[in-house]
């Protein structure tokens, strides 16, 4: 079955612009429904009244240029997918253009149907996937709110322990990235002994168990529950009185 998608092209130099849709009109599967502006104000109207699958944009346009008209676009757009079309001296300008949101860009002159096809469909599954990822996350940090508990994760290869968005909010981290190592982590508590012999030990074998920390800086207590998978060992935490002996 013919997969369509429907594709916003921004570019206002006519012969580029007929080179593009050339090249598109090659693909059998998908097939590009294709809508064109030259404008970024024609742009913004369009992506006004429907929604793209894949928004293809030059930089320098008569009422935008630069880094600005691909800011203009993600900002009143952000759920579009957006690549950017850069001439061959404006390389690390595009390179820029990803660090604001784009998903890729494209150098004119250095491609051909095959290549442009390729790339667009390549750069579309990408951005599927960071978006399912995202709903992911998203349900996750929801269920682990609903129960109370934080979700985390420790890579037994190199020692990097992952805080879910919800277990830094949860337990206002005193590390702010969601990757560090256990021993950064780990400075920042207490009575982390028994948590610490569960790490070294999951790299020979399987454990599970549970354990208790106290925050240094406020004294606040934790209880981790946790347990270990081939490479990985994870669990979660919660809130708890640190038991008295």
């Amino acid at each position: 079955m013919e997969k369509e998608l429907k594709l916003l092209l921004l570019e206002d130099n006519t012969g580029d612009a007929f080179l593009f849709k050339f090249y598109l009109g090659e693909s059998t599967n998908p097939v590009f429904n294709v809508s064109h502006a030259e404008t970024l104000k024609g742009a913004l109207d369009l992506l006004a009244q429907e929604k793209f699958d894949i928004v293809v944009s030059d930089m320098n346009l008569p009422d935008s240029t630069g880094v600005d008209t691909i800011k203009t676009i993600l900002q009143k757009y952000p759920g579009n997918m957006l690549i950017v079309l850069t001439g061959l001296t404006d390389e690390d300008v595009g390179l820029e253009t990803v660090r604001y949101g784009a998903q890729d860009f494209l150098v004119k002159g250095k491609f051909d149907g095959k290549v442009l096809i390729s790339s667009i469909m390549f750069a579309f599954e990408r951005f599927k996937l960071n978006n399912q990822l995202v709903e992911e996350n998203t349900r996750l940090d929801a269920l682990q709110q609903l129960l109370g508990v934080a979700y985390f994760e420790v890579n037994l290869d190199n020692d990097v322990m992952y805080l879910s968005n919800f277990a830094l909010l949860y337990s206002s981290a005193l590390i702010s990235a969601n990757e560090t190592s256990v021993a950064e982590r780990m400075a920042n508590f207490e009575h982390t002994e028994e948590l610490l012999a569960a790490f070294s030990k999951a790299k020979s074998e399987t454990v599970s168990g549970e354990s208790y920390i106290v925050r240094k800086a406020d004294n606040r207590k934790f209880k981790v529950i946790y347990q270990s998978s081939a490479n990985k060992f994870y669990g979660v935490f919660k809130d708890a009185e640190y038991p008295t002996q």
